[in-house]
Protein backbone atom coordinates (compact mmCIF):
# COMPACT_ATOMS: atom_id res chain seq x y z
CA UNK A 1 0.00 0.00 0.00
CA UNK A 2 1.29 3.36 -1.22
CA UNK A 3 1.57 6.19 1.85
CA UNK A 4 -0.11 9.07 0.90
CA UNK A 5 1.06 12.16 1.64
CA UNK A 6 -0.99 12.27 5.01
CA UNK A 7 0.81 9.19 6.06
CA UNK A 8 3.64 10.61 5.56
CA UNK A 9 3.63 13.82 7.33
CA UNK A 10 1.94 11.97 10.11
CA UNK A 11 4.98 9.95 10.34
CA UNK A 12 7.07 12.44 10.20
CA UNK A 13 5.52 14.13 13.52
CA UNK A 14 5.11 10.67 15.59
CA UNK A 15 8.79 10.36 15.14
CA UNK A 16 9.76 12.99 16.88
CA UNK A 17 7.31 13.20 19.99
CA UNK A 18 7.46 11.56 23.37
CA UNK A 19 6.29 7.47 22.90
CA UNK A 20 4.00 7.85 25.93
CA UNK A 21 2.05 10.75 23.48
CA UNK A 22 2.70 9.21 19.94
CA UNK A 23 -0.97 7.62 19.97
CA UNK A 24 -2.98 10.20 20.99
CA UNK A 25 -1.03 12.75 19.07
CA UNK A 26 -1.33 10.72 15.53
CA UNK A 27 -5.07 10.06 16.08
CA UNK A 28 -5.44 13.80 16.42
CA UNK A 29 -3.32 14.99 13.96
CA UNK A 30 -5.12 12.18 11.08
CA UNK A 31 -8.53 13.90 12.21
CA UNK A 32 -7.50 17.26 12.03
CA UNK A 33 -6.11 16.91 8.81
CA UNK A 34 -9.24 14.66 7.43
CA UNK A 35 -11.55 17.30 8.83
CA UNK A 36 -9.58 20.12 6.98
CA UNK A 37 -9.28 18.37 4.01
CA UNK A 38 -13.44 17.55 3.95
CA UNK A 39 -14.09 21.27 4.45
CA UNK A 40 -11.58 22.20 1.74
CA UNK A 41 -13.09 19.61 -0.66
CA UNK A 42 -16.51 20.75 0.26
CA UNK A 43 -15.88 24.15 -1.02
CA UNK A 44 -14.50 22.71 -4.24
CA UNK A 45 -11.49 21.62 -4.61
CA UNK A 46 -9.66 18.42 -5.64
CA UNK A 47 -9.44 15.49 -3.18
CA UNK A 48 -5.43 15.85 -3.82
CA UNK A 49 -4.62 19.77 -4.19
CA UNK A 50 -7.17 20.11 -0.92
CA UNK A 51 -4.56 17.77 1.23
CA UNK A 52 -1.29 19.64 -0.19
CA UNK A 53 -3.02 23.06 0.52
CA UNK A 54 -4.04 21.34 4.63
CA UNK A 55 -0.55 20.33 5.16
CA UNK A 56 1.10 23.26 4.20
CA UNK A 57 -1.09 25.21 6.58
CA UNK A 58 -0.29 22.86 9.34
CA UNK A 59 3.79 23.85 8.01
CA UNK A 60 7.04 21.85 8.84
CA UNK A 61 6.23 18.31 11.00
CA UNK A 62 8.86 19.60 13.30
CA UNK A 63 7.94 22.39 14.28
CA UNK A 64 4.30 20.94 15.18
CA UNK A 65 5.68 18.16 16.98
CA UNK A 66 7.69 20.73 19.21
CA UNK A 67 4.67 22.43 19.84
CA UNK A 68 2.77 18.90 20.76
CA UNK A 69 5.44 18.42 23.17
CA UNK A 70 5.55 22.02 24.12
CA UNK A 71 9.37 21.71 23.87
CA UNK A 72 11.20 25.00 22.82
CA UNK A 73 13.99 24.13 19.49
CA UNK A 74 17.39 24.72 21.64
CA UNK A 75 21.00 23.86 21.34
CA UNK A 76 19.73 21.00 19.04
CA UNK A 77 16.69 21.41 17.15
CA UNK A 78 13.26 18.98 16.86
CA UNK A 79 15.12 17.73 13.38
CA UNK A 80 17.20 15.43 15.68
CA UNK A 81 16.67 15.86 18.84
CA UNK A 82 14.88 12.19 19.01
CA UNK A 83 18.44 10.79 17.29
CA UNK A 84 19.76 12.68 19.77
CA UNK A 85 18.28 10.98 22.91
CA UNK A 86 18.49 8.11 21.52
CA UNK A 87 21.81 8.14 20.66
CA UNK A 88 22.31 9.15 24.44
CA UNK A 89 20.50 6.18 26.02
CA UNK A 90 22.75 3.82 23.54
CA UNK A 91 26.01 5.05 24.12
CA UNK A 92 25.63 5.18 28.07
CA UNK A 93 23.66 1.58 28.34
CA UNK A 94 26.19 0.06 26.27
CA UNK A 95 29.67 1.89 27.64
CA UNK A 96 28.96 3.04 31.57
CA UNK A 97 27.95 -0.60 32.80
CA UNK A 98 31.01 -1.90 30.88
CA UNK A 99 33.21 0.63 32.30
CA UNK A 100 32.24 0.41 35.93
CA UNK A 101 32.76 -3.40 35.96
CA UNK A 102 36.12 -3.19 34.43
CA UNK A 103 36.79 -0.46 37.16
CA UNK A 104 35.91 -2.43 40.09
CA UNK A 105 37.51 -5.77 38.63
CA UNK A 106 40.86 -3.22 38.47
CA UNK A 107 40.09 -2.32 41.93
CA UNK A 108 39.56 -5.87 43.44
CA UNK A 109 43.11 -6.41 41.45
CA UNK A 110 45.02 -4.24 43.44
CA UNK A 111 43.45 -5.44 46.52
CA UNK A 112 41.11 -2.80 47.90
CA UNK A 113 37.99 -4.17 50.01
CA UNK A 114 34.56 -4.89 49.12
CA UNK A 115 32.84 -1.59 49.82
CA UNK A 116 36.07 0.12 48.00
CA UNK A 117 35.66 -1.97 45.13
CA UNK A 118 31.45 -1.38 44.65
CA UNK A 119 31.48 1.96 45.45
CA UNK A 120 34.88 3.49 44.09
CA UNK A 121 33.83 3.07 40.34
CA UNK A 122 30.77 4.79 40.62
CA UNK A 123 32.40 8.54 40.47
CA UNK A 124 34.95 7.50 38.08
CA UNK A 125 31.49 6.13 35.90
CA UNK A 126 29.40 9.39 36.43
CA UNK A 127 32.87 11.20 35.48
CA UNK A 128 32.67 9.25 32.20
CA UNK A 129 28.91 9.49 31.75
CA UNK A 130 29.51 13.57 31.65
CA UNK A 131 32.12 13.33 29.35
CA UNK A 132 29.73 11.10 27.04
CA UNK A 133 26.96 13.80 27.61
CA UNK A 134 28.82 16.55 26.47
CA UNK A 135 30.63 14.50 23.52
CA UNK A 136 27.19 13.44 21.70
CA UNK A 137 25.80 16.95 22.81
CA UNK A 138 28.32 18.68 21.00
CA UNK A 139 28.75 16.14 18.23
CA UNK A 140 24.66 16.88 17.00
CA UNK A 141 24.59 20.64 17.85
CA UNK A 142 27.34 20.95 15.64
CA UNK A 143 25.28 18.76 13.25
CA UNK A 144 22.33 20.55 13.43
CA UNK A 145 23.49 23.89 12.92
CA UNK A 146 25.22 22.56 9.86
CA UNK A 147 22.18 20.71 8.50
CA UNK A 148 19.96 23.70 9.33
CA UNK A 149 21.81 25.86 7.54
CA UNK A 150 22.10 23.98 4.48
CA UNK A 151 18.40 23.09 4.35
CA UNK A 152 17.26 26.05 5.77
CA UNK A 153 14.84 24.37 7.90
CA UNK A 154 16.40 26.23 10.97
CA UNK A 155 14.52 28.90 10.19
CA UNK A 156 11.37 26.92 8.61
CA UNK A 157 11.25 29.01 5.15
CA UNK A 158 9.94 27.53 2.35
CA UNK A 159 8.39 24.01 3.72
CA UNK A 160 5.85 22.35 1.50
CA UNK A 161 5.04 18.82 1.58
CA UNK A 162 6.87 18.21 -1.39
CA UNK A 163 9.72 17.55 1.03
CA UNK A 164 8.36 14.79 3.17
CA UNK A 165 10.58 12.23 3.64
CA UNK A 166 9.37 8.76 1.75
CA UNK A 167 7.89 6.30 3.92
CA UNK A 168 10.58 3.71 2.13
CA UNK A 169 13.69 5.19 3.84
CA UNK A 170 12.64 4.53 7.53
CA UNK A 171 11.87 0.50 6.69
CA UNK A 172 15.02 0.93 5.15
CA UNK A 173 16.55 1.56 8.38
CA UNK A 174 14.66 -0.84 10.25
CA UNK A 175 16.34 -3.43 7.91
CA UNK A 176 19.72 -1.71 9.02
CA UNK A 177 18.67 -1.87 12.35
CA UNK A 178 17.44 -5.75 11.98
CA UNK A 179 21.21 -6.18 10.03
CA UNK A 180 22.77 -4.48 12.92
CA UNK A 181 21.03 -6.78 15.87
CA UNK A 182 22.16 -10.47 13.56
CA UNK A 183 25.84 -8.76 13.65
CA UNK A 184 25.75 -8.43 17.54
CA UNK A 185 24.13 -11.99 17.86
CA UNK A 186 26.67 -13.14 15.72
CA UNK A 187 29.55 -11.55 17.47
CA UNK A 188 28.21 -12.79 20.99
CA UNK A 189 28.44 -16.34 19.67
CA UNK A 190 31.38 -15.72 18.20
CA UNK A 191 32.87 -14.59 21.15
CA UNK A 192 31.88 -17.69 22.82
CA UNK A 193 32.92 -19.82 20.66
CA UNK A 194 36.75 -18.44 20.56
CA UNK A 195 37.38 -18.07 23.86
CA UNK A 196 37.35 -21.89 24.50
CA UNK A 197 40.53 -21.64 22.37
CA UNK A 198 41.58 -17.85 22.10
CA UNK A 199 41.71 -16.28 25.22
CA UNK A 200 43.55 -12.85 26.96
CA UNK A 201 44.04 -15.09 29.92
CA UNK A 202 46.32 -17.97 30.31
CA UNK A 203 48.20 -19.92 33.19
CA UNK A 204 51.70 -20.52 34.27
CA UNK A 205 52.87 -22.17 31.13
CA UNK A 206 51.66 -19.80 28.58
CA UNK A 207 48.36 -21.88 27.85
CA UNK A 208 44.79 -19.82 27.12
CA UNK A 209 42.58 -20.31 29.80
CA UNK A 210 39.01 -19.78 28.93
CA UNK A 211 37.11 -17.00 30.71
CA UNK A 212 33.77 -18.64 30.70
CA UNK A 213 33.55 -21.37 32.99
CA UNK A 214 33.69 -24.74 30.46
CA UNK A 215 31.29 -26.62 32.64
CA UNK A 216 28.77 -24.42 31.05
CA UNK A 217 28.79 -26.23 27.59
CA UNK A 218 27.11 -28.67 29.00
CA UNK A 219 23.83 -27.26 28.39
CA UNK A 220 23.89 -23.83 29.47
CA UNK A 221 25.43 -21.81 26.84
CA UNK A 222 23.84 -23.26 23.80
CA UNK A 223 20.41 -22.59 25.59
CA UNK A 224 21.83 -18.90 25.94
CA UNK A 225 23.09 -19.06 22.11
CA UNK A 226 19.49 -20.46 21.27
CA UNK A 227 17.85 -17.48 23.24
CA UNK A 228 19.96 -14.97 20.69
CA UNK A 229 18.63 -16.60 17.93
CA UNK A 230 15.21 -16.40 18.73
CA UNK A 231 15.53 -13.27 19.82
CA UNK A 232 16.64 -12.07 16.63
CA UNK A 233 13.90 -14.32 14.46
CA UNK A 234 11.62 -12.53 16.93
CA UNK A 235 12.71 -8.79 15.77
CA UNK A 236 12.71 -10.39 11.79
CA UNK A 237 8.76 -10.94 12.59
CA UNK A 238 8.48 -7.16 14.38
CA UNK A 239 9.76 -5.52 11.03
CA UNK A 240 7.66 -7.59 9.38
CA UNK A 241 4.23 -7.24 11.03
CA UNK A 242 6.07 -3.48 10.93
CA UNK A 243 3.91 -2.60 13.97
CA UNK A 244 3.49 -3.17 18.43
CA UNK A 245 1.95 -6.13 19.18
CA UNK A 246 1.41 -7.88 22.32
CA UNK A 247 1.89 -11.16 21.11
CA UNK A 248 5.23 -10.21 20.38
CA UNK A 249 5.59 -8.18 23.34
CA UNK A 250 4.72 -11.65 25.64
CA UNK A 251 6.91 -13.53 23.41
CA UNK A 252 9.90 -10.74 23.94
CA UNK A 253 9.30 -11.24 27.78
CA UNK A 254 9.45 -14.80 27.83
CA UNK A 255 12.75 -14.67 25.98
CA UNK A 256 14.43 -11.89 28.22
CA UNK A 257 13.44 -13.55 31.81
CA UNK A 258 14.61 -17.40 30.22
CA UNK A 259 17.82 -15.91 29.64
CA UNK A 260 18.35 -12.81 32.34
CA UNK A 261 17.00 -15.42 35.32
CA UNK A 262 19.27 -18.62 34.91
CA UNK A 263 22.00 -15.98 34.18
CA UNK A 264 21.71 -13.93 37.37
CA UNK A 265 21.07 -17.21 39.11
CA UNK A 266 24.83 -18.74 37.76
CA UNK A 267 26.12 -15.62 38.61
CA UNK A 268 25.15 -16.17 41.94
CA UNK A 269 26.71 -19.60 42.40
CA UNK A 270 29.85 -18.27 40.71
CA UNK A 271 29.73 -20.72 37.80
CA UNK A 272 30.18 -18.29 34.98
CA UNK A 273 33.73 -17.56 34.93
CA UNK A 274 36.22 -20.26 34.83
CA UNK A 275 37.11 -21.45 38.06
CA UNK A 276 41.12 -21.87 37.00
CA UNK A 277 41.11 -18.10 35.92
CA UNK A 278 44.78 -17.51 37.48
CA UNK A 279 45.22 -15.10 40.32
CA UNK A 280 41.54 -15.06 41.39
CA UNK A 281 41.91 -15.79 44.79
CA UNK A 282 39.03 -17.97 45.11
CA UNK A 283 36.62 -15.18 44.18
CA UNK A 284 35.36 -16.94 41.07
CA UNK A 285 33.93 -19.85 42.89
CA UNK A 286 32.62 -18.37 45.80
CA UNK A 287 28.64 -18.22 46.48
CA UNK A 288 27.46 -14.97 46.89
CA UNK A 289 31.08 -13.02 46.15
CA UNK A 290 31.66 -9.50 45.11
CA UNK A 291 31.49 -10.64 41.30
CA UNK A 292 28.51 -12.58 42.23
CA UNK A 293 26.36 -9.03 43.21
CA UNK A 294 27.69 -7.41 39.94
CA UNK A 295 26.51 -10.37 37.65
CA UNK A 296 22.98 -10.06 39.37
CA UNK A 297 23.01 -6.80 39.46
CA UNK A 298 23.71 -6.71 35.62
CA UNK A 299 21.04 -8.92 35.18
CA UNK A 300 18.83 -6.85 36.24
CA UNK A 301 19.71 -4.10 34.82
CA UNK A 302 19.16 -5.77 31.49
CA UNK A 303 15.93 -7.20 32.42
CA UNK A 304 14.37 -3.77 33.11
CA UNK A 305 15.85 -2.15 30.08
CA UNK A 306 14.24 -5.17 27.73
CA UNK A 307 11.03 -5.02 29.34
CA UNK A 308 10.20 -1.41 29.21
CA UNK A 309 11.32 -1.28 25.23
CA UNK A 310 9.28 -4.07 24.96
CA UNK A 311 5.57 -2.89 26.64
CA UNK A 312 6.42 0.71 25.66
CA UNK A 313 6.20 -0.37 22.19
CA UNK A 314 9.73 1.42 21.43
CA UNK A 315 10.63 -0.24 17.65
CA UNK A 316 10.98 1.99 14.63
CA UNK A 317 8.51 0.22 12.66
CA UNK A 318 5.90 0.75 15.47
CA UNK A 319 6.53 4.08 15.44
CA UNK A 320 6.49 4.56 11.90
CA UNK A 321 3.73 2.66 10.44
CA UNK A 322 1.57 4.70 7.87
Amino acid sequence: MTATLTDRYVISVARRVPDKERSDIERELRAAIGDDIDARVDRGQAPDEAEFAALSDLGNPARLAARYVHRPVALIGPDLYPEYRQALRGVALAVLPAVYVVLAIVFRARGENVWVTLFRPLGDTVNVAVYLFVCVTVLFAAVDRAVGAKSGTAADTGWTPDRLAPVQVRRETVRRDLIGLVGKAALVIGLLLVQRWVSPVSDGAGKAVPVINPALWGGWIPWFMTLVVLAVVLRAVEVRLRRWSPVTAVIGTALTLAGAVPLAWLFWQARVLNHELPGTNGEFTTHGSWISWVGVLFAALVVVARLTDIWRGRRPADAHRP
